[in-house]
């Protein structure tokens, strides 16, 4: 405000009046809260079940979001009030000063009115002074002293009451900032402006993910919505410092039917895409986490295909068809109990995990299964699985039920985005898998999924295993991982397609290869796939022999023959759990689990 503006600008009773409406405002959500509360205790005592569960948490979260909204507006209140009161004050002061300068100002005009009559008498009386008695200076001196020392005092006094003025402008500046500061204030509005100030300014991702945990579901939803930059920030974190975060949250408080404290619940729920993908968290929490994922992108589908529908462009029957195999998928992440486990899920950047078992104190073997070449997202949609069935076959064959499977995609594949739908796409698609850069840089993101969860108690148990297998590419993406730093106790071939120039293999590790003849061996036969370095011609591998050779085109240990027409099914027939490929599918069996009768 400036210094000539009037401090006392402003309705009081206008004040007055939006702090009532905040306690009107105020009365009606504490009713909801108490409503919201009686439901989840309702819930709590009749519905039994997860889905029963997880009602319990959304009315309590909701419950406790209102509760927050209305202390907010009490606060917004309590602060009108007191500026109202404030104002008020200002205003009589400014009304006193007021007065004070108009009757200092009027005293100076009438006093300079009667100094200037004296003055002009003084000249007149001199000019017609014919004999030079009269002296205009001395002419009534003694009263025009008197009327200019009155002016001079009245003069001094508008002078204080300027100064005066300046201190009300002052003040009211001062209970204006008062006001902002307690209507802007962590008690009525949440952390959240605070800490987006904070967060944009972390100078690193556990800076970060510190200040995040301060924040509710709402209030989160609202940070990453408007800063979704935030996100990628947060996955720099290290996962060992994450998992140090994360069992810290869990000790401040106490923990739902899911063994979440309500920190982690607000994590899970307000801030799912950092939750669903951070490397270092739980595997529950990230599946967790992954279940809002799944339903918001239902949503994104469920607005999309009307739209398609009326468009009616060559091509809109295969896209919905598509839309309609991921929403069916996903319906099965967000079942009550879910048939499907997503512990990474971003279609966005092509980013897929499925978790299949129960990540727990007893798990002991950790299979990770990479697919090949032209896998893209539509391929974890299909029905059946197209490349699931093995992960899920290895995981059901474990008597102990020690086994957990992940399926990996974390970025595009060879050809994943295009999926190969004609002969030049396909030809590319073969390029790429025949790089060794892009497997180089394809690679991290399975390493990192290996950092992650490494950190996780269940990786020191003793008996751990951790058995990596690769379908065609998939194999050069874990070899490369493997150069990065990643360590597994099996690799297992199957139909590999090679390694990095740079791979060696590391020591306590066993490698092994399943193949059968197929269009992929006819081309590493002539050298100029990866370069001859190929699992089935590699002294490191131990090579099944499934395959003897093109001039002896036989199926495993049966006699008849395998047609040349038949080596492109074969390719994809070494990753099926069916009883076409029972040969290989019961050894990989015996291998990982030799205890399997």
């Amino acid at each position: 405000m400036s210094a000539d503006a009037a401090p006392g600008v402003g309705s009081v009773e206008g004040i007055r009046q939006l702090a009532t409406t905040r306690r009107t405002e105020v009365d009606d959500l504490e009713v909801a809260a108490y409503r919201l509360a009686e439901a989840a205790s309702w819930g709590a005592e009749c519905w039994r079940g997860r889905s029963g569960e997880q009602f319990v948490a959304s009315m309590t979260d909701v419950s406790a979001e209102v509760t927050a909204v209305a202390r907010g507006l009490e606060h917004h209140a309590a602060a009108l009030e007191a500026y109202a009161v404030d104002v008020s004050l200002i205003q009589g002061s400014q009304q006193t000063l007021e007065a004070r300068r108009a009757m200092a100002e009027q005293n100076v005009l009438s006093t300079g009115v009667a100094l200037k009559t004296i003055m002009r008498e003084a000249q007149d009386a001199a000019r017609d002074d014919l004999i030079g008695i009269v002296v205009e200076s001395e002419y009534r001196s003694g009263e025009r002293s008197t009327l200019q020392r009155r002016i001079d005092d009245e003069q001094r006094e508008l002078e204080v009451m300027a100064g005066l003025w300046a201190d009300l402008v002052e003040e009211r500046a001062a209970a204006d900032r008062r006001c902002i500061a307690a209507l802007q204030s962590p008690e009525a509005m949440g952390a959240l402006p605070q800490v987006t100030g904070q967060a944009l300014a972390a100078g690193s991702s556990e800076e970060l993910l510190a200040l995040l945990a301060g924040l509710s579901a709402t209030e989160l939803t609202m940070l990453l919505e408007q800063h979704p930059e935030l996100v990628d920030k947060a996955f720099l974190a290290d996962p060992e410092r994450v998992r140090a975060w994360w069992d810290e949250l869990g000790q401040q408080g106490a923990r739902n039917a899911d063994g979440l404290t309500a920190m982690q619940v607000a994590l899970v729920r307000g801030a799912p895409a950092i939750i669903g993908a951070l490397d270092g968290l739980p595997p529950s929490a990230r599946v967790a986490a992954n279940v809002f994922n799944a339903r918001r992108r239902m949503a994104e589908i469920d607005a999309m295909v009307g739209p398609i529908k009326r468009r009616g462009l060559p091509g809109d029957d295969e896209t919905l068809a598509a839309l309609a195999r991921e929403r069916a998928y996903l319906g099965r992440a967000v079942a009550e109990p879910p048939t499907v486990q997503l512990y990474l899920f971003d279609p966005s950047k092509s980013r897929i995990i499925e978790m299949i078992g129960e990540w727990n104190e007893s798990t002991r073997t950790v299979l990770t299964y990479v697919p090949g070449t032209l896998t893209n997202m539509d391929s974890f949609y299909r029905e059946p699985g197209t490349v699931q069935q093995m992960a899920w076959w290895l995981h059901d064959s474990d008597a102990s039920k020690t086994t957990v499977a992940f399926v990996f995609k974390d970025g595009f594949f060879p050809g994943g985005a295009e999926g190969g739908k004609n002969p030049a796409e396909f030809v590319g698609a073969f390029a790429e898998a025949n790089d060794p850069e892009f497997a180089r840089k394809s690679s991290k993101t399975l390493y990192d999924f290996q950092r992650g969860l490494a950190v996780d108690p269940v990786s020191t148990k003793p008996g751990h295993r951790d058995i990596a297998i690769g379908h065609s590419w998939g194999l050069a993406n874990i070899t490369s991982a493997e150069v990065r730093g990643a360590t597994y106790d099996k690799v297992i071939s199957l139909a590999g397609a090679g390694m990095p120039p740079e791979w060696q293999a590391r020591p306590g590790t066993t490698y092994t290869d399943y193949s059968y003849w197929d269009f992929l061996q006819a081309a590493q036969r002539t050298g100029g796939v990866w370069e001859g370095r190929n699992p089935n011609r590699s002294d490191e591998f131990d090579s099944k022999g499934y395959y003897l050779g093109p001039e002896d085109l036989r199926f495993g240990d049966m006699a008849t023959l395998t047609p040349l027409t038949k080596v492109d099914d074969n390719h994809s027939l070494v990753a099926e759990s069916s009883e076409a490929n029972a040969a290989v599918r019961d050894a990989l069996t015996k291998e990982v689990h030799p205890d399997v009768r």
